[in-house]
């Protein structure tokens, strides 16, 4: 087991103070080593997006049952893509091979619908969202949806920790009506982590129902990185 090394420290969101810690591997390690301690910033900016919006007077609709926005194009990136594959194969073999049909069928759907499986490339918002969107409209639940809940809550990605809305449960179903009011939270960590994580700092993203398939034809690199430098890296990119 590699020796980690933790920092804390205080960063301004928006002008607001926040404590962050760190938790991470001294030497080489992969990025992953980071998600963590990303997944909880996320929840942390989260929180303060919730704060303000509860100070308005307005309250926050999503709850454990209400899966309407789970059927949206959910972007990872590749340190989440081998997270989410991992967490599959660790799970008891009948359990992992419901989930591996459920990302199997999602993938099939997808190709017969003629949207590229990856999604437009970095920087172009409006073919994102217009990808968004179509992807939306064929339906399809996130492989981990079980009983309109997220079967791996605490393991979820990023964005979705990120995506909460004041806005009845209803409108979620109509993603393109303009009724939908999700929070705005100071960052979006998820590409915040993808870009620091990533070798020329781009953003390198993929739907999360290719997860799977990306794990399995890219197999982990060899570790270029510290995980001190990688959360350098991250405190860097959010500030930009």
């Amino acid at each position: 087991m590699q020796d980690t090394i933790t920092g804390s420290g205080q960063i301004k969101i928006n002008g607001e103070p926040m404590k962050i810690a760190f938790t991470v591997p001294k030497g080489p390690c992969l990025p992953e080593a980071l998600l963590p301690d990303a997944q909880r910033f996320a929840n942390q900016l989260t929180d303060l997006a919730v704060a303000r919006v509860e100070r308005a007077g307005h309250r926050i609709s999503c709850a454990k049952g209400c899966g309407a926005c789970c059927r949206q194009m959910v972007p990872i990136s590749p340190p989440e893509a081998r997270h989410l594959a991992a967490l599959v194969e660790a799970m008891p073999e009948e359990e992992a091979a419901q989930v591996r049909a459920r990302f199997a069928a999602a993938r099939e759907k997808v190709e017969a619908s003629g949207l590229p499986p990856h999604g437009p490339p970095d920087g172009d918002q409006a073919a994102y969202r217009a990808f968004g969107i179509a992807y939306f409209r064929l339906g399809i639940p996130c492989p981990f949806l079980v009983e309109e809940s997220c079967s791996i809550h605490p393991d979820r990605p990023l964005v979705c920790r990120e995506y909460l809305v004041t806005s009845p449960p209803a409108a979620c179903a109509e993603m393109d009506s303009g009724q939908v009011r999700q929070i705005a939270v100071p960052s979006r960590v998820w590409a915040v982590f993808s870009r620091s994580t990533s070798a020329d700092g781009s953003l390198e993203w993929m739907p999360l129902i290719e997860a799977l398939d990306f794990a399995a034809e890219n197999p982990a690199p060899v570790p270029q990185r510290t995980g001190p430098q990688y959360v350098e890296a991250l405190l860097k990119e959010l500030q930009k």
